[in-house]
């Protein structure tokens, strides 16, 4: 029985850890984008290509060829197509285009929209009203965005057109990185999948992006900042997570990581000091209960 707590201990914290991670990577970006003269279109390949790179070094010695099954048969090659440009590529443009313009608090909250987003897309798929609690958790989620871009105030918006229209697609993206995925884990484990994703979408984005063409001035705080969320935010946070999961189960490790956007403010503020609004906090705190709202429902309780 002791032994039993440790361990679950143990998927508590490194769950927690890589939540934490993850919203320290945000910050990090934002650093970047502030203090280094760098941009996100410099940023994700770069950091998609590294940590693509790494993972599938790690997967290669672990798996040996088993890291191909995923290219088998032209269903399998098309999803992970489609995974590669608009669960990554896009998603991880699209964030760090809104830190890019806003800050990481801010955009890592509007992108935990998400799981209302896959809430109403299951709702329409199924043809079924959604129960009260879900119904609960999609209008804190609209209230809390609408608090974040508005500061409460219908004649003007708190923060620019742009960043919120990438902090809303950051989130679409994210749906889709949740769902594309699915049926390519019956024939390859996820680090694999995330690997050649991150690995041919980078690449991908070279030619598009021109990202020698933006070089910033290197410097020891750029390639700090950028080793730590290629490091940190992206390989290990994800790693973290993943056990975090098979030692406490998805739900909640979902409901742990949902540190993240609350890591990513807090970091954010005290580091970078960046400036959040009563309202700001108000409609990330409800959109941020979006998340326990629909992990502890009477649904999700059977995923855990």
């Amino acid at each position: 029985m002791k032994s039993n707590k440790s361990k679950t201990a143990l998927g508590f914290i490194i769950t927690l850890l890589g939540g934490i991670f993850w919203g320290f990577s945000g910050s990090c970006g934002q650093y970047i984008f502030t203090n280094c003269n760098a941009t996100s279109s410099w940023l994700v390949p770069v950091r998609m290509i590294s940590a693509g790179i790494i993972l599938l070094i790690f997967c290669s010695f672990k798996n040996n060829c088993g890291i191909f099954n995923v290219w088998k048969g032209r269903k399998n090659f098309v999803t992970m197509l489609l995974f590669t440009l608009l669960g990554l590529v896009m998603c991880q443009f699209s964030y760090f285009r809104a830190i890019e313009l806003s800050n990481a608090g801010i955009a890592t909250v509007l992108q935990y929209l998400s799981p209302a987003m896959i809430l109403v897309f299951t709702c329409l798929k199924s043809k079924k009203l959604p129960a009260f609690s879900e119904a609960v958790s999609i209008i804190l989620a609209i209230g809390g965005t609408f608090l974040i871009a508005t500061g409460g105030s219908l004649s003007s918006f708190a923060v620019s057109g742009k960043a919120l229209f990438w902090g809303l697609a950051a989130a679409v993206f994210l749906v889709c990185y949740s769902l594309l995925p699915v049926p390519l884990f019956k024939v390859s484990d996820t680090p694999t999948v995330l690997g050649w994703g991150m690995t041919l979408g980078g690449l991908g984005l070279l030619p598009v992006f021109r990202p020698w063409e933006s070089m910033p001035v290197i410097s020891a705080q750029l390639i700090f900042s950028t080793a730590a969320i290629v490091i940190f935010g992206t390989v290990i946070a994800y790693a973290f997570y993943l056990e975090g999961i098979r030692i406490i189960g998805a739900t909640r490790a979902s409901i742990v990581s949902s540190i993240e956007p609350v890591s990513a403010a807090v970091i954010s503020a005290v580091w970078l000091k960046s400036e959040f609004s009563a309202t700001d906090i108000v409609g990330m705190a409800m959109i941020i209960s979006t998340i326990f709202i629909i992990a502890v429902s009477p649904k999700n309780k059977k995923l855990s």
